[in-house]
């Protein structure tokens, strides 16, 4: 009775590494900027940050950020809690509801990496597909 749970589980802790290391991988793998225009471009979006600055949109900003950290830890708590249930009481019941919590968690997870994808779209389609003119420069050379 205890084989299949250890399966199940070996399961499912590769299944969520299969889903999570290949994004920390890839962070890490971004090459360096190699171009002097890239560089450009990445000082002006910098220099743009102060522009359109509101610090009511920042704090809400954060308090998404900490209620979404929470909804997952609350999660992952139950998950936790559920797995441990069915493991000692060899409940099948506790089981079915554990695998109903991972698949809420990651439907939960899913959604917020598809968020952070469309925000990382929409800013590469303003700063970097012509929502401003990059050959226009801040400093212009008065004389010769």
């Amino acid at each position: 009775m205890v084989t299949p749970i250890i399966v199940a589980g070996l399961i499912l802790a590769a299944v969520w590494g299969f889903w999570l290391l290949p994004g920390l991988f890839a962070e890490r793998r971004v090459a360096p900027l190699n171009s002097t225009q890239q560089f450009d471009r990445l000082t002006r979006l910098m220099a743009d940050v102060h522009d359109g600055y509101d610090a009511n949109r920042a704090s809400t900003r954060d308090l998404i950020r900490v209620r979404r950290r929470r909804t997952v830890a609350i999660m992952a708590a139950l998950a936790l809690v559920t797995a441990v249930l069915a493991w000692r009481g060899n409940s099948l019941n506790w089981l079915l509801v554990h695998l109903g919590i991972d698949a809420c968690l990651g439907w939960y997870l899913a959604m917020l990496a598809q968020l952070r994808q469309r925000q990382a779209q929409k800013a590469a389609k303003r700063y970097f597909s012509g929502g401003k003119d990059w050959d226009d420069t801040r400093v212009k050379v008065v004389g010769r």
